[in-house]
């Protein structure tokens, strides 16, 4: 009888069932926080390898160095330590990529248009294993580990710039990286004479507006305008055909030219003259930076002798913008043939630059030859806005020959835009051609206009 009471007492019975629970509710509190644990250290890790990228993405401007700043600022710009297992988040590795599709390492700093930042892996210490080992009578492993990985790219897109473009010198042979400071101050055949040959078939140095505009009337306005409208992203459309009449108006905006009806000249409308090479040689697009100054100088300005401030500097020929400046009396920071105008307020003079200071305005002034810009310089009418920058041009480098550029169509940029000044008016066919001297690349960070978006992939 004793026995079989012992038998039907049920009590202590739910004590085993809670005991059981209790295990299962502990395990799954214990899963859910390493699981949330291990989901945050990966958000914290992806949110630390985007972020490099994209800080270092923006300095993928084809420029000499690139891939070594832009390694720099996603190793190093920033720290971050995980809120998670209190470990540092670093980079492992940084890769550069010249496409993604199909994926292809770059090779050089010009065609490094992608970044891809990978961090060391980082690990975390399970709650819930030993209390797996206990149930399974197993050992499981303790530490869960976690990796990110981010790829970003540029996409900037530069404002206010005219239709204009060339083909980039680096697919030439030999090839030349006219975005080198060493090419700066060198004279550039923009566009040829009328019945000279074309950047491209169908091309003669002309891109569509922003909005897709491609006619003659529509490329004068732009041309001629002081600050054209809208922006070119990272693709631009090419314009065919030669538009002459219509290119020599828009340019001659800047030069107070007889005739022309669009308003607002530069300050400073006197041409200078051409590399001697090309002077010679009527073929070369390129010319290599050396003009006579030494004739240009004493002829426009009363015999004088060439000003120190204008004298060759670090064995670099004075380029004619830092004549144009001079003569503007806008003071500059020079390095050879290097120029930093207007000078920098939040910035000190950098190593090896001098600063040039004219003592005063000095265009030249012929009222024998008045409204000849070879001789005079002092324009008629009204002064443009933008005062000395009216004779900048912001000029696309495509890649004619890679991107098989052929006649109207759509084609990459990859954000490679140079800043020239045209040194001379254009005169009427068939001796129509815009020459100008090279100044500077123009990246994000040397040019207000040209804003530097990234996105990540």
């Amino acid at each position: 009888m004793q026995f079989k009471n012992i038998l039907l007492n049920t009590s202590g019975s739910v004590s085993i069932y809670a005991a059981l629970f209790t295990i299962v509710a502990v395990g799954a509190g214990a899963l859910a926080l390493d699981v949330g644990r291990m989901t945050l250290l990966r958000a914290e890790m992806q949110d630390r390898a985007d972020a490099g990228a994209m800080a270092a993405a923006q300095f993928l401007d084809g420029s000499s160095g690139a891939r070594v700043t832009a390694t720099d600022v996603a190793t190093n710009s920033m720290t971050q330590t995980s809120g998670t297992n209190n470990q540092a988040l670093t980079v492992d590795t940084v890769t550069f990529y010249s496409s993604l599709s199909p994926l292809t390492v770059a090779t050089t700093d010009t065609n490094a248009k992608y970044i891809s930042v990978t961090l060391d892996e980082s690990n975390i210490d399970f709650l819930f294993a030993p209390l797996l080992s206990m149930l399974s009578n197993s050992p499981q492993s303790t530490v869960g580990t976690q990796s990110a990985n981010a790829i970003a790219g540029p996409k900037p897109f530069l404002c206010h710039a005219p239709p204009l473009m060339i083909c980039d010198f680096l697919e030439n042979s030999p090839p030349t990286d006219l975005r080198d400071p060493d090419n700066y101050g060198r004279m550039i055949v923009l566009k040829e004479p009328q019945g000279g040959g074309g950047w491209a078939p169908g091309n003669f140095g002309l891109l569509s507006l922003p909005d897709g505009s491609g006619g003659a009337s529509a490329i004068e306005a732009a041309l001629a305008a002081e600050v054209p409208s809208d922006c070119y992203s990272l693709e631009v459309e090419t314009a065919t055909g030669s538009k002459t009449n219509k290119i020599k108006n828009g340019i001659n905006a800047r030069f107070d030219r007889p005739g022309n009806s669009w308003p607002f000249p530069a300050p400073n409308v006197i041409n200078y003259p051409r590399d001697n090479d090309i002077i010679a040689d009527s073929d070369v697009k390129l010319g290599d930076g050396n003009w006579d100054i030494e004739s240009y100088w004493p002829a426009r300005h009363g015999g004088a002798t060439v000003p120190a401030g204008l004298q060759d500097h670090n064995s670099e020929q004075t380029p004619r913008l830092q004549v144009y400046l001079y003569e503007l009396g806008k003071s500059y920071w020079r390095y050879g043939n290097e120029t930093i105008y207007p000078i920098p307020t939040s910035s000190s003079l950098p190593a090896g630059y001098e600063e040039v200071i004219p003592p005063a305005t000095d265009v030249p002034v012929d009222t024998s030859n008045a409204d000849d810009n070879e001789f005079d310089g002092v324009p008629s009418q009204t002064v443009a806005s933008n005062d000395a920058f009216r004779r900048y041009l912001q000029v696309a480098q495509l890649q004619c020959v890679s991107d098989n550029i052929r006649g109207n169509g759509t084609y990459p940029t990859n954000g490679n835009f140079i800043e020239v000044l045209v040194t001379e008016y254009v005169p009427d066919p068939p001796n129509a051609a815009i020459y100008g001297e090279i100044i500077r690349a123009l990246t994000p960070s040397n040019a207000s206009d040209y804003h530097a978006n990234v996105e990540l992939y």
